[in-house]
């Protein structure tokens, strides 16, 4: 075995207090073992998203989200409702001017983001149908409409490949239904279940029509589902993601599931969240899975959270749900005014450890450390020459650490830190003679050059 260490956060200063130096810990990487491959980290562009276009600061905002960042995926809403459809279908005036707003910012936020880096994976998940498809004749609650008694599953599946025609670029995967079980009435929503009942039409039904009508299509989308909104128990029996998964968990185009992380709040301890993940990957590995939706922790929180998601549901990817926001919103990665003036928050620096320095294709590979403290999650480039390892210590008290790569010799490291006040700092390159301190409440992104 060869092994490689260290990194040195304060090349050996003192730390301050008593004068004593942290406890040593060894982070133990293994190439050889693999998990999942990665679809990449990102996050929503939804409402407020015509505030980016419309600021001062427009080129800086989006150089930020789409270069600086590193996103790898980017999650956008559906707002093609045109008025009067299905008669009418251009999308010169929508049902509402805050959706004509909407649609053609999300097909300027796509051509500017692909301008910054063409390797974006963009996904389109929809709300709701349109009005006209629904049962309350409303884009807000309401159910699928019937027609003759049946549900009007071929129009909606029509209305896919409408809306497929009418953007302008074609996304790489599409969500049929964001959270089919959830209903509010402050923004669109539609309640289906898993299967058709008298009262409520089949998600299922609806993702094999719609495979079907757009399957014809050159180069058709993928299809992600169910994008459940909870983990949790359903208000109709059973776990919501289970219930609505297993249905299309063995159609050949489901290209991935889907899932959202409501059961839990800002309080919830991150050890409780592993048996739920755990379910995912145990019961539904067959395909990858995405956590596509959630925001409730605080900035530390999220780091772990992330990890947790990749190490124990072996997820694939991870968006963050605030990417841009309302400036009254402290949770989004960027707050911005009506005025188009804009505030960077400690969230898009947690999601830049992550997705500035794991992309698309790199494979989660074995680490460990000795200490039950520490979160971690490593993972290897395609090439297999660079090893990222992003490691949060939620401690009040700092550890050190170094590193051993089972059978590689390495190279070069290097590493950015993130402590409230400071974050994203760039620690530079790290010499073999030196370790990482992980300051307290830090987040750490150690890059592994291997020979």
């Amino acid at each position: 075995m060869l092994s490689l260490i260290g990194l040195c956060i304060s090349c050996k200063e003192k730390p301050d207090g008593d004068g004593e130096e942290p406890t040593l810990y060894t982070v133990t990487v293994d190439p050889n073992v693999t998990y999942q491959e990665m679809i990449g980290f990102g996050g929503s562009l939804t409402w407020y998203s015509e505030r980016i276009i419309n600021s001062p600061n427009k080129n800086q905002i989006c150089q930020l989200l789409f270069q600086d960042l590193g996103t790898d995926m980017i999650r956008f809403k559906n707002n093609y409702y045109p008025l009067g459809y299905p008669s009418v279908k251009t999308t010169e005036i929508m049902e509402n001017s805050g959706l004509k707003t909407l649609f053609d910012v999300t097909n300027q936020l796509h051509d500017i983001a692909v301008q910054y880096n063409p390797d974006i994976t963009f996904m389109i998940s929809s709300w709701t149908p349109p009005s006209s498809l629904k049962s309350n004749g409303s884009l807000r609650e309401g159910t699928m409409k019937k027609e003759g008694g049946l549900y009007m599953y071929a129009a909606f599946a029509d209305y896919w490949y409408d809306v497929l025609d009418h953007i302008t670029f074609n996304p790489d995967y599409i969500s049929i239904q964001n959270e089919p079980s959830w209903i509010t009435p402050n923004w669109e929503t539609c309640e289906w279940r898993p299967a058709e009942t008298t009262d409520f039409p089949g998600y299922v039904n609806a993702f094999d029509l719609v495979y079907d009508r757009i399957s014809t299509r050159a180069n058709p989308p993928g299809l992600i589902g169910p994008e459940a909104e909870n983990l949790g128990t359903s208000k109709f029996g059973g776990n919501t993601f289970a219930a609505f998964s297993d249905p299309i968990k063995n159609k050949p185009y489901l290209a991935a599931y889907g899932y959202h992380t409501y059961n839990w709040s800002a309080t919830t301890m991150i050890s409780e969240t592993t048996p739920l993940l755990n379910m995912v990957r145990d019961n539904y590995g067959n395909k990858p899975c995405i956590m596509t939706e959630y925001s409730n922790f605080s900035w530390l929180k999220t780091a772990q959270f992330i990890i947790n998601n990749v190490n124990e549901a072996n997820a694939s990817g991870y968006l963050y749900w605030l990417m841009a926001w309302d400036d009254a919103n402290a949770q989004s990665m960027i707050r911005i005014t009506n005025a188009g003036g804009f505030t960077v928050t400690p969230f898009y620096y947690v999601m830049k450890h992550f997705a500035k320095n794991i992309d698309k294709g790199y494979d989660r590979i074995n680490a460990s450390v000795n200490s039950s403290s520490l979160n971690l999650s490593a993972f290897a480039s395609p090439s297999g020459t660079v090893i990222t390892v992003v490691i949060v210590n939620p401690l009040s008290s700092a550890a050190n650490i170094d590193f051993t790569v089972m059978n590689r010799t390495v190279k070069t490291i290097k590493a950015v830190q993130s402590v409230e006040g400071s974050l994203y700092k760039d620690l530079g390159s790290i010499t073999a003679d030196n370790y990482i301190t992980l300051k307290p409440l830090s987040v750490t992104t150690a890059l592994i050059e291997l020979q």
